[in-house]
């Protein structure tokens, strides 16, 4: 996919891998927590509920407590996808339409952020209507992961450069801030951007020889943690 950062940086063309597990409150990042690599980014709630009842009875709740652990965490990116099959569309005892459920849902927590829940029709079906929804729904998905990928690196990249602006202080450790910089190295790379990949080791080495030089200069590294 084409990503656009900013800055007036160029747009490049990324791979981006993404896997799927399931929800655990654990996984999501903590304060002081210097990894990107090791916290999910996107968080998707599934359902297929087509009952307003049963709404109102236990999914509003669980939604509730869902985005509660998420704000609780910093964590702003997410999306809720509504499953309809063609079974629950047949049950004539449901009075209100499917829709309806999307509707409660967008009223509930999207507010201005409606297209933030989306309705995956008949998912299994080989129609041009579940295919129109399976697209829909990957553009969707795709776009709000690189949303997200992009402002987790802007802030991940924000810490580094604060954590490397300490390092005349006294017991800065030169070693935790290698794994940091080594960590946005190994995220170019996993995009395939292996030049801005280097570009990381390559500051690492400047500065390491920096310290080397200054201590040769009669400088004081014992203030720094190697």
């Amino acid at each position: 996919m084409e990503w656009r950062r900013t800055y007036g940086r160029a747009p490049k063309m990324i791979y981006l891998e993404a896997n799927f597990v399931q929800f655990k409150e654990e996984l999501l990042p903590k304060e002081g927590n210097k990894a990107l690599l090791t916290f999910p980014f996107l968080h998707v709630y599934w359902t297929d509920c087509c009952d307003s009842e049963v709404y109102k009875a236990s999914v509003k709740e669980d939604m509730q407590r869902w985005q509660a652990a998420l704000r609780l965490h910093g964590s702003v990116d997410w999306i809720i996808a509504v499953v309809e099959s063609d079974n629950k569309k047949k049950n004539k005892t449901n009075l209100l339409p499917r829709t309806s459920i999307v509707d409660k849902i967008r009223s509930d927590f999207c507010n201005k952020q409606s297209d933030r829940c989306v309705s995956l029709c008949e998912p299994l079906k080989e129609s041009s209507r579940s295919q129109e929804s399976w697209s829909s729904f990957l553009t969707k998905l795709r776009t709000l992961l690189l949303m997200s990928f992009t402002r987790n690196l802007g802030r991940f990249e924000d810490d580094m450069r604060t954590l490397r602006e300490k390092r005349t202080e006294p017991g800065w450790s030169f070693c935790d801030y290698f794994m940091v910089q080594e960590e946005l190295a190994f995220v170019f790379e996993m995009l395939q951007q292996f030049e801005d990949a280097l570009v990381q080791y390559d500051e690492l080495d400047a500065l390491f020889t920096q310290y080397v030089l200054n201590f040769g200069a009669g400088g004081k590294p014992s203030s720094v943690k190697i």
